[in-house]
């Protein structure tokens, strides 16, 4: 499970041999968050969560949106 990118304490991570649809784990601060990456432009979107502050879901979200087609590149190469 590489770590794509750090954000605020998180390791944004794609699994090795995850499923689709496109999605990251942001891991860190005691808990969890998985964003569906809505390749190839985004939004990301919520799909799981667990021991996240809602102030770290947002601030989370924004970082991802802002590089949501990293993350979609990144996951074809892992991926396909």
């Amino acid at each position: 499970m590489p770590t794509i990118l750090r954000f605020r304490g998180f390791n944004i991570m794609i699994f090795v041999d995850d499923h689709h649809p496109a999605h990251v784990h942001a891991i860190g601060h005691d808990g969890f968050i998985v964003f569906d990456l809505g390749c190839p432009t985004g939004p990301v979107a919520v799909r799981e969560r667990k021991g996240i502050k809602r102030s770290d879901e947002r601030a989370l979200e924004d970082f991802l949106n802002d590089n949501v087609a990293i993350l979609c590149e990144r996951w074809r190469e892992i991926h396909e």
